[in-house]
């Protein structure tokens, strides 16, 4: 819908003292929320055992932690902060959620090598892990040994949801949704996403093991423009670890060969090199969060400035591309053109719209049909519209069907 005085739309990144206010309440949240919830279940499963004298002996508190319904309910209330401190955060800053967390698609070869180059610096992970036992062996708070006593307690299919699942769905959308997509793409962005989130383990030999995966999520959000990516290389990361675990229960002292890391880190370099060679047009997989147009004054006359020319084959979004800072002009709207995952392949039907061979424009329009605009913040669609690119410019002109008045 047109609005010819609209206010100004919904954010496509969340403002950065927004995003510490709501990363800070959603840390603390995590945090006393999973031992709230956690004691509250085991007072009301436990209540029996849970003595003065028992709960005095480490041991027992040891043990009691590994059962899983105490377990369980401390991941959900983790997982259930971390998710949803970054949802009321962008509800309450007035962002889009799908932009400003990065719940857009990204390019399918990175879902395929993101978990392969994450698997390969787990040997990295773990000898920085040993490296740590050495210099430092009193300098743990013990996390480490209770994850291996859970994952020699339970069976591999109970413990998938709460160790791979959760923590790979919910510290991603924090992270690398809510943190590092406040503060962009760059390199501060990655810094501060990887540190806050290799931190937020706690267990200084947990923080070195994670610390090498932490800036490779991190890369693979900022290079990617979105959170899918990361969650399914991060839950990878865990079902691995969490396979290995089982594997390796029988022989706690069981190493990686030092040899190994080399291999994996060459393995890991191919994988970047194949990520950055399929987002190499970044602007295509970054979207409008890429540079926040809220912070332009909006003009007096103008339309939501954010939205996507798509049309749907079967389930599928094939998005043409993408209008940026658009704005009225006359009966039309003009903005700026940003090319989408599906612009290559339609890139001759968009140069002869302006073509004065005979049947050269009716072929590209048919080519075209289909194609809607819609808009990002809300997803509200304008079907019909009549549009020409120009990419030598990197502009669009558009013709709404109708122009209503509010």
């Amino acid at each position: 819908m047109i609005h010819p005085q609209a206010p100004r739309p919904p954010r496509v990144r969340i403002p950065g003292w927004a995003a510490a206010i709501g990363a800070l309440a959603g840390a603390v949240g995590a945090i006393a929320g999973s031992l709230v919830v956690s004691m509250g279940v085991a007072f009301a499963l436990y209540a029996d055992e849970l003595t003065a004298e028992r709960l005095a002996d480490p041991t027992f508190v040891s043990e009691l932690i590994t059962r899983y319904p105490v377990l369980a309910s401390s991941v959900l209330a983790t997982a259930a902060a971390l998710i949803g401190a970054p949802l009321l955060t962008a509800k309450l800053s007035r962002a889009s959620v799908r932009e400003a967390l990065g719940f857009r698609p990204g390019p399918w070869p990175a879902f395929v090598l993101g978990p392969i180059g994450i698997l390969a610096l787990g040997p990295t992970s773990d000898a920085l892990v040993r490296w740590m036992k050495e210099v430092a062996p009193h300098a743990s708070l013990g996390a480490l040994d209770s994850i291996e006593q859970v994952v020699a307690a339970h069976p591999y299919w109970m413990l998938w949801p709460v160790i791979a699942l959760c923590p790979g769905l919910s510290e991603e959308i924090f992270f690398r949704g809510l943190v590092q997509r406040s503060l962009g793409f760059g390199r501060r962005a990655v810094v501060v996403s990887a540190l806050s989130f290799s931190f937020f383990h706690m267990d200084p030999h947990h923080v070195a093991g994670v610390l090498p995966l932490g800036f490779y999520l991190a890369w693979l959000g900022a290079r990617t423009g979105t959170t899918w990516v990361p969650i399914v290389a991060h839950t990878a990361n865990n079902s691995m670890a969490l396979l290995a675990g089982k594997l390796e229960a029988g022989d706690p002292d069981a190493q990686v060969p030092l040899w190994v890391l080399p291999i994996g880190w060459a393995i890991a370099g191919a994988c970047v090199w194949g990520i950055a060679r399929v987002t190499r047009d970044r602007e295509r997989w970054l979207g409008p969060a890429a540079s926040d147009p809220t912070s332009e004054p909006p003009s007096r006359a103008t339309i939501s400035p954010n939205w996507r020319i798509v049309r749907l084959r079967g389930a599928h979004p094939e998005v043409l591309g993408y209008v940026r800072g658009a704005r009225l002009q006359g009966d039309a709207a003009v903005g700026r053109f940003q090319p989408g995952p599906s612009f290559d392949e339609h890139r001759a039907a968009l140069a002869n719209l302006t073509s004065t061979e005979p049947g050269a424009r009716a072929e590209a329009e048919a080519a075209l049909t289909g194609f809607a605009f819609e808009e990002l913040a809300t997803g509200r669609r304008l079907e019909g519209v009549r549009f020409r690119v120009d990419t030598a410019s990197d502009s669009i002109v558009f013709e709404p069907p109708a122009l209503p008045e509010d």
